[in-house]
């Protein structure tokens, strides 16, 4: 997770995503990059490190995900407040 290269970020977050509910203590052990990863410069990343959250189903972290999407819809990227906000509207939905 600590990988400066997008491609391998990418990567590595689609691993996360899919083996989340099979593996859930390795999930939980990386929201901490993700909420650093929140605080990069570039966008791509910053949306990424949210789809990503999001798209963990533990409802230990949903307090969690809540903040980071109350942060993110506040970015000053276009590309990131848009992410918030499609999150925002699925992840209420299916709560």
């Amino acid at each position: 997770m600590a990988s400066q290269s997008l491609e391998v970020k990418k990567l590595v977050y689609l691993y996360l995503l899919h083996y989340a509910e099979k593996r859930p203590n390795e999930a939980l052990l990386s929201i901490n990059c993700f909420q650093k990863d929140l605080g990069d410069p570039n966008p791509l990343v910053r949306a990424w490190a949210l789809r990503t959250m999001a798209g963990i189903r533990l409802h230990v972290i949903a307090p969690l995900v809540l903040v980071a999407m109350g942060k993110c819809a506040r970015d000053p990227s276009v590309y990131v407040r848009k992410c918030a906000a499609v999150l925002f509207q699925k992840y209420m939905i299916c709560a």
